[in-house]
């Protein structure tokens, strides 16, 4: 095996290690054996360019990301999010969406496979177009009462509960009860096509 596919073998088993995935996960994910993983990522198989956009998308990552070195594959970041923070970037917001103020929370981190958001949908206003978008999405609601209409479904949700959900399919919300809802968001990135 060459230099450059021995470095792609320990990059793809660094990139599924910081990502907290097993063999196991990735190969269920790529549509590969967890035994061919095994045997690329202990440098005894030279992957396909196929293979690799395969497991590159398993992993969450661009496929030019297995030829990075090293230093550049995140292992682990620790982005805190202070109080001050997000009371400065909410006066500051201006990524209103007719009902909807949305703060990213982990703006400064590349790579990742989740995007999280705190959400604040204002009370008296509705956003007329729904929103369709690839991924899934996991939301707590942490204040208020929110109507979460997801296809021809309509749900209400308070503060303290949550739900998961599959992003292809139309969804929209509105805040309840004249009061504001805050919720913490997060949104997956696309895998294997979904």
């Amino acid at each position: 095996m060459n230099r450059l596919s021995n470095d792609i073998a320990k990059r793809i088993k660094l990139i599924r290690q910081s990502k907290g995935l097993n063999q196991q996960t990735l190969a269920a994910r790529s549509g590969l054996a967890r035994s061919y993983i095994s045997l690329l990522e202990n440098g005894k198989k030279v992957p396909a360019v196929a293979t690799l956009a395969k497991i590159a998308d398993a992993l969450g990552v661009k496929v030019g990301i297995l030829f990075e070195d090293d230093e550049a594959i995140m292992k682990a970041m620790i982005v805190p999010m202070y109080e001050k923070d997000i009371k400065a970037q909410l006066e500051a917001n201006d990524e209103v969406f007719s009902a909807y103020s949305y703060i990213p929370l982990a703006r400064q981190i590349s790579r990742k496979i989740m995007d999280p958001y705190l959400i604040t949908v204002l009370p008296g206003k509705k956003n007329t177009q729904a929103f369709v978008h690839k991924g899934e999405e996991f939301n707590y609601v942490l204040t208020g009462t929110l109507k979460f209409l997801y296809g021809d479904t309509a749900y209400t949700f308070k503060a303290g509960e949550c739900f998961y959900i599959d992003s292809k399919i139309s969804h929209n919300m509105e805040a309840l009860n004249n009061e504001p809802v805050t919720m913490l968001s997060v949104n997956a990135a696309v895998i294997n096509g979904s």
